[in-house]
């Protein structure tokens, strides 16, 4: 959305103390333009200012304006929120990945990336003003662009997951491709490894440094019980005492050696650092309360009840036994308000959760992949049957399940509905015959005027279409079927 003078002015009138900033950054961009040719018609906008003042400013700006904060909240919405979610949304992999593969044109690509980014605007709109409303401090947190990226990566993922229900309840009697596969199981292939989630901002770099800093504290104050911290020191590996060295994490057993905690025999030991351990944490959690409510409230939006242990449940929310064992049998949950309606807690202790920093996320859960814990707390697997899939996988297709007898077709249909996606490994990896070269396909047993016609015509959007074009029953040729596969591709 571009700005207008108009609307400058009316920034600048509302917070006159950011002009100075304004004209140094205008200064800047007319000496960049001095220097490269290529700058020239560029001018400062509304998002450049508000980027170079940064979330506290804007926030702190926001609580001391009463008459005239309507606007100037309209004013972030429209011309910083709106426009780095926008941005985000652009470069988000899942979403790319998810309108290749439907063929979905660059400009209603565009027009659909928008409307992510609008909704997801209005949304953090929303919160930043309940946090005015409530004189919080540190509301800011919701300004932030690592803040906005998660949330980013979120809301991609409700996209995805919503679009997909609607094609298997909608589109399930038409012609589709029958090797079409979810698109959550794309979700998994990147969501801890895309570009933008490895840069760790510097935001989250402040906030870890603060952490240090008030662990320090913590372990020099006299007062303090020095041995719950030593074992969190240890274990994670800080190097803030004489017993543990930076990035060098110990085990329990390493633990007990180093620090030599008491105990009549190994076990008894494990246990008792077991015990320290989580009277650590919870001085970690207390400190971080108490000294950096900023910290505190950006990290607790991690807590994910979809994935989360049954001690963060227990420990980071405040979630009680029973609770925890009521939530992890319906995972997964698309939005809070569901621990109410499958009866998992009661609608007062909802908003306690929130509080805490509950979220619920989908999350994506890949059968060759996920541990033991994670396909017996998120999918509901037994122990046994975890335990057999964990031996017997790398798995081709989940249909392999059922015909291996580990699970029935409604106990699939169930894993599917818990976020059970299926990742082929390296080894089992078909190849996409849009992009495989000719010998390749001949390789593979293709007569050579079949695999040259086949070079000729690509790309293909899907299996039907590729027979209408060989004008042969692909079943007939099993070549196709069991070494290649479909893969994305752009008009």
């Amino acid at each position: 959305m571009l700005t207008s003078q108009g609307q400058i002015d009316e920034l600048l009138d509302m917070a006159p103390d950011w002009r100075q900033i304004y004209e140094s950054l205008s200064r800047d961009v007319i000496s960049m333009h001095d220097k490269d040719s290529a700058g020239k018609g560029k001018s400062v906008g509304l998002f450049d200012l508000f980027e170079k003042l940064g979330a506290k400013a804007l926030y702190k700006k926001a609580q001391l304006l009463k008459d005239e904060r309507e606007r100037f909240l309209s004013l972030v919405r429209n011309y910083y929120l709106q426009p780095l979610a926008a941005k985000m949304v652009g470069n988000n992999q899942n979403l790319k990945r998810f309108f290749a593969q439907r063929r979905i044109a660059q400009d209603e690509q565009k027009r659909h990336a928008l409307s992510i980014a609008t909704e997801l605007a209005e949304k953090l709109d929303g919160a930043v003003r309940k946090h005015l409303n409530q004189s919080a401090e540190d509301g800011f947190k919701v300004l932030l662009p690592a803040y906005v990226q998660r949330s980013v990566h979120n809301q991609a993922i409700d996209y995805i997951r919503e679009e997909w229900d609607w094609e298997k309840t909608t589109l399930q009697d038409l012609n589709l491709d029958p090797e079409q596969e979810d698109p959550r199981q794309n979700t998994a292939d990147d969501s801890a490894y895309m570009p933008e989630n490895q840069a760790i901002s510097s935001e989250q770099v402040g906030q870890l440094n603060q952490l240090r800093t008030m662990l320090q504290k913590m372990l020099a104050d006299k007062s303090t019980q020095k041995e719950p911290l030593e074992v969190v020191d240890c274990m994670f590996g800080l190097g803030l005492t004489k017993h543990s060295s930076a990035g060098k994490e110990l085990t329990m057993r390493e633990c007990c050696d180093v620090l030599q905690l008491s105990g009549d025999t190994q076990a008894r030991k494990i246990a008792r650092c077991q015990v320290l351990l989580d009277k650590g944490l919870a001085m970690v959690r207390e400190g971080i309360r108490q000294n950096l409510p900023g910290i505190a409230d950006c990290w607790q939006k991690e807590t994910n009840v979809n994935r989360a242990s049954r001690r963060e449940l227990n420990q980071q929310l405040g979630m009680t036994e029973s609770e925890v064992e009521r939530l992890i049998v319906s995972r997964q949950y698309k939005k809070l308000l569901e621990l109410v309606q499958k009866t998992v807690l009661k609608e007062a202790r909802l908003k306690e959760l929130e509080e805490k920093g509950a979220v619920a996320a989908f999350v994506p859960v890949d059968i060759n992949s996920a541990t033991n814990r994670d396909l017996m707390d998120i999918l509901g697997m037994n122990k046994e049957v975890a335990q057999k899939v964990c031996q017997m996988r790398p798995f081709p297709h989940l249909s392999h399940l059922v015909e291996l007898k580990l699970v029935n077709e409604p106990g699939l249909k169930a894993l599917l509905e818990r976020g059970a996606v299926l990742k082929l490994v390296e080894s089992g990896k078909r190849k996409d015959i849009n992009a495989v070269a000719l010998e390749e396909l001949i390789k593979s047993g293709l007569e050579p005027g079949l695999a040259k016609r086949i070079e000729r015509a690509r790309p293909f959007g899907t299996w039907a279409e590729l027979e209408d074009y060989l004008q042969i029953d692909l079943n007939k040729e099993p070549v196709l079927r069991q070494n290649f596969c479909l893969g994305i591709f752009s008009d």
